[in-house]
């Protein structure tokens, strides 16, 4: 799989199916030069042009036929209306299906976003022109992988109940136990990207270090419509008050030390986590993986560099412009309050409501407030949460002699704790990879060591 343009984004907000065109009834012969044409490669030639914004260059792969149903203003209006109902385009799968029918090959291309994902399906001709172009919807409930010791729960309000794994290690217990809380975005219960599972991965590796572990369905992944017609959403419906519901569960059960459940927050999560633990205070411990120290939007707007900075397949003008529109939306931002007549598209698809409730939150201040161990854990490779938000972390904590506070760096580890080497880019995401079993050990060492 590749990605193209990735950005920590917030929130699940809409799903629907949308139908934009389609070929002709007329079925076409194929020719001998269309056998002899490599479909795969073509369809990605054509994709890359789509994805990249060259919209000039994708509409002169159409057809005549489809050039008389459809302008290239409506092209890019079609790749907008995606941007605006699914988030910032994240990547296209290179395991797309393509199928000969009537004449006609026919390549279903996925590409996810931010907030969700859909299947783009062109229709060639006999030439290798393209004459149907519509997209469907696939975004859905969780059907996340199992692990084999997994028990499904179901917690929170009545409103928006959550589903979830809890992994149990060998034995009676009862145990200790670890909850994952997710980054960004509409998160399974895996947190899956691409082909990897880093919570599922987390929770077979700490279960079988005799800890329990739950990870569930993020609120926004479960409930993205529901959510979308909220005019007030914030990270306390995104994160806080699930994170704080699946304390009280665990306490419930008879299987699980009450006294001995900690908090692991990944990215937004961690971000998070000296909220969590003022709604939370019971926790044992908070553990933080990847958190970023510094305001979302500056993190966007980093990121969006990172990424303009690895990709040969713009120019530099494009770059630029791209560039600009990112760093105006993080003016936006920073410059909102609670009369501003701001639309969502003005400020990364987001609701008003979700950044004004994060202005003036200040972790680096209030995790000195934490009266509970805290375990930062670092992968010095990652380039979406930065060694850069590691130090200044320390720097927080540095004189804060009341805060009993663990910091751990890995050199060769990307934002989801997996090893590669050289540059870390968001093309390794879709490489398949574990979660380092030298992070759960850490974890599981401050667990077993604060129990």
């Amino acid at each position: 799989m590749k990605k193209f343009l990735s950005t920590i984004l917030i929130a699940s907000l809409l799903s629907c199916t949308c139908s934009l065109t389609g070929c002709g009834n007329d079925a076409v012969k194929a020719s001998a030069s269309a056998v002899q044409m490599n479909y795969t490669e073509h369809t990605f030639s054509c994709i890359e042009k789509l994805v990249n914004l060259d919209y000039s260059g994708f509409y002169n792969c159409f057809d005549d036929s489809l050039k008389k149903e459809m302008t290239q203003a409506d092209v890019q209006k079609v790749w907008s209306d995606f941007t605006i109902q699914y988030g910032t385009f994240d990547y296209y799968s290179t395991d797309i299906t393509i199928e000969a029918k009537d004449g006609y090959q026919i390549a279903d291309v996925p590409c996810c976003f931010k907030r969700g994902s859909v299947t783009v399906r062109l229709t060639f001709n006999s030439q290798g022109e393209i004459c149907g172009f519509f997209a469907t919807d696939n975004t859905s409930t969780s059907n996340s992988l199992q692990l084999a010791r997994d028990v499904e729960v179901t917690f929170g309000s009545n409103q928006y109940p959550i589903t979830g794994s809890l992994t149990m290690p060998e034995g009676e217990g009862p145990f200790p136990a670890v909850i994952l809380v997710h980054g960004s975005g509409p998160s399974d219960r895996n947190e899956q990207i691409g082909p990897n599972l880093p919570f599922m991965d987390l929770a077979s590796q700490l279960s079988e270090q005799g800890i329990a572990v739950l990870r569930y369905d993020k609120r926004t992944y479960l409930y993205g419509t529901e959510l979308a017609n909220l005019d007030n959403l914030t990270v306390q419906e995104e994160t806080i008050d699930d994170a704080a519901a699946a304390v009280a569960f665990l306490k419930t059960r008879n299987t699980i030390q009450s006294d001995q459940i900690y908090i692991a927050g990944h990215s937004l999560g961690g971000y998070l986590v000296p909220r969590i633990a003022q709604q939370a205070p019971d926790a044992a411990g908070y553990i933080l993986l990847a958190a970023p120290a510094r305001p979302i939007e500056d993190l966007i707007l980093e990121q969006t560099q990172y990424i303009l900075g690895l990709e040969n397949t713009l120019d530099d003008t494009s770059k630029e412009k791209l560039l600009r529109q990112t760093a105006q939306i993080v003016e936006n931002i920073k410059n909102l309050t609670p009369d501003s007549d701001m639309t969502s598209d003005q400020l990364f698809n987001v609701p008003a409501s979700y950044w004004l409730n994060l202005q003036g939150y200040d972790p680096l201040t209030e995790i000195r407030q934490v009266e509970k161990p805290l375990l930062f854990l670092q992968g010095a490779r990652d380039y979406q949460v930065t060694v850069t938000d590691y130090e200044l972390w320390q720097d927080a904590l540095a004189d804060a002699a009341s805060v009993d506070a663990t910091f751990r760096l890995y050199d060769n580890l990307n934002h989801l704790f997996m090893t590669g080497t050289g540059k870390s880019t968001p093309a390794e995401y879709q490489q398949k990879g574990v979660f380092s079993t030298d992070v759960s050990s850490a974890i599981a060492a401050f667990v077993h060591g604060n129990s």
